[in-house]
């Protein structure tokens, strides 16, 4: 019998702070105990900054659409995929947030109030949220993202919640922390870097995901709102050639690009995997190049 797979939850801790407040409360609904939560901070005169409410106000918009199965739940066959795609620097900044804009949903924009009533603001706006499962972690170390495109600033707002660590930032800012050496900076980069390039590699792999939960795994999420992503064989052999190489021979690291030359007549505006290569050293592996020709008019 093989060994039994487990898989770390997105949200997890705001789920079991709901699950104790049902214990409590067993009537107690999903919005009201998110404006239970909310309240205090909301009011809360002694703030130092608006930054840590309005992180929690993002988040919990997500919990509320995982609460009612809008939340899009991705479970990585393999940690490895993780390792990878958190690694992988964005250097086609422009052209893979355009691509994520267009994955976006476009909704129409409204604020909460305090008695959980909306309020249309008439602006359309765009909401992508996901959270990703890695295999043999612990329950509470899933990532849950969001990007929200507010049209008033026109900013594209990445969220995250890893474990208790919540946070956002407008996306330029990745292109500062990048250049920013401190652990709280990289982590962040690293939290950017895995929830662009999963999106990325969605659209670039549709072959490799599969609609549904693991099959071993109960059935709390459905096939609407839960894929099962499974490492590109392209990919799997950059992990495992990455992991043989010598500081003599070293490769500079992959990463995703949009083509939009208008060379590209048959590919145009799709996402591919710029394969890495050897600094230091004469070979080189161009998997996304292999068929260019066929890119172009024949």
């Amino acid at each position: 019998m093989g060994k039994k797979i487990w898989y770390s939850e997105p949200l997890y801790v705001l789920r079991e702070a709901y699950k104790k407040a049902r214990k409590a409360n067993k009537d107690l609904s999903v919005k009201e105990y998110i404006w239970t939560w909310m309240t205090p901070q909301i009011t809360n005169p002694f703030m130092p900054d608006g930054r840590p409410v309005q992180a929690n106000i993002l988040i919990s918009d997500m919990f509320y659409a995982d609460t009612q199965k809008d939340f899009l739940h991705l479970f990585f066959v393999d940690k490895s995929l993780r390792d990878f795609l958190q690694s992988l620097p964005i250097k086609d900044f422009d052209g893979l947030m355009q691509t994520i804009f267009e994955m976006g949903l476009e909704i129409d924009g409204g604020a909460l109030t305090t008695l959980g009533d909306v309020i249309k603001t008439g602006e359309k706006e765009r909401m992508l949220d996901f959270g990703l499962h890695i295999p043999y972690e612990a329950n509470d170390k899933g990532y849950a993202f969001s990007f929200t495109y507010n049209p008033e600033t026109k900013k594209l707002v990445f969220t995250w919640l890893v474990g208790s660590n919540p946070g956002y930032i407008c996306v330029e800012d990745y292109k500062t922390l990048v250049k920013d050496n401190s652990e709280s900076a990289q982590r962040v980069v690293e939290y950017f870097q895995l929830a662009v390039n999963t999106l990325i590699y969605l659209n670039t792999f549709p072959e490799c995901i599969e609609d549904g939960p693991p099959k071993n795994l109960k059935e709390e999420y459905t096939a609407a709102n839960a894929r099962n992503i499974i490492i590109a064989e392209k990919v799997d052999e950059m992990i495992k050639a990455s992991s043989t190489r010598t500081v003599m021979s070293h490769p500079r690291r992959a990463y995703f690009k949009k083509l939009t030359s208008d060379f590209y007549t048959k590919k145009r505006g799709q996402t591919i995997l710029v394969s890495e290569t050897y600094v230091n050293g004469k070979a080189k592996t161009v998997y996304t190049a292999a068929n260019l020709e066929e890119f172009g008019e024949e």
